[in-house]
């Protein structure tokens, strides 16, 4: 378990592995990012801070492409995209998941078909691919997810608002609005709300494989309760 702060002013290398890749960076005025369509990999880009212009995107859904603080946007694997930030520059959380070794004609998941804009405060989903499942989660008061890990798959937490207790091996820290925790694959959690108002929280699961969740019986011994890819309605 790793814990950092979204409102600390330095860019954060967050995770680094094969299977996820997310950092917090500080761009520019008229910054430009992107990737070309040879990448094989899937991106989810959240601005803390400022606005990006998407703006080299094969778009379809009428959707504007420009997303402003709290808004986010979900961009498919192997297509083409660029972002701009305009003259006020911007502050962004990106996670890529490139699936390592992933084939495309074995997917257990429909491909995202074209970018996914979503509002991270508002409850919105992503688009559960192979790649990468994940949105905004809601905790009641005392509400517990019970240990459990996530197989060959790593898990970014960003808490925006509520206090989280997060249980891991090297022990729990407790985790105020602002705070963001990642658990590598295999590492078990527990993730508490111990305040007296809802736990709202954006995360990241990448990539979406199974068996999605590994929880542990009576005795200790770890058991995956489904092996079906887990979906969202």
């Amino acid at each position: 378990m790793q814990v950092f702060s979204i409102d600390a002013r330095e860019d954060q290398i967050l995770c680094n592995t094969a299977r996820c890749q997310a950092v917090i960076r500080r761009l520019a005025p008229d910054e430009r990012i992107g990737a070309q369509a040879a990448s094989r990999t899937e991106v989810v880009l959240c601005v803390i801070e400022g606005g990006l212009d998407i703006t080299a995107v094969a778009d379809t859904s009428g959707d504007t492409g420009h997303l402003q603080p709290m808004q986010g946007v979900q961009i498919p694997a192997g297509q083409a995209w660029s972002a701009n930030t305009g003259k006020q520059g911007a502050r962004i959380m990106r996670v890529d998941s490139p699936h390592p070794g992933f084939d495309p004609a074995k997917h257990l998941m429909p491909s995202l078909a074209q970018p996914h804009y979503f509002a991270v405060a508002d409850g919105q989903k992503l688009v559960y691919t192979d790649y990468v499942r994940g949105g905004v989660l809601t905790f009641a008061p005392h509400y517990v997810a019970e240990r459990h890990f996530h197989q060959d798959a790593d898990e970014v937490f960003w808490f925006f608002s509520g206090t989280c207790r997060v249980g891991a091996p090297a022990g729990q820290v407790v985790a105020p609005a602002g705070t963001i925790v990642v658990n590598p694959a295999g590492e078990w959690h527990i993730i508490e709300n111990i305040g007296t108002e809802p736990l709202l929280m954006f995360l990241t699961v990448t990539p979406n494989i199974v068996p999605s969740h590994t929880f542990f019986n009576a005795g200790g011994t770890p058991y995956a309760r489904s092996m079906a890819p887990l979906t969202h309605p």
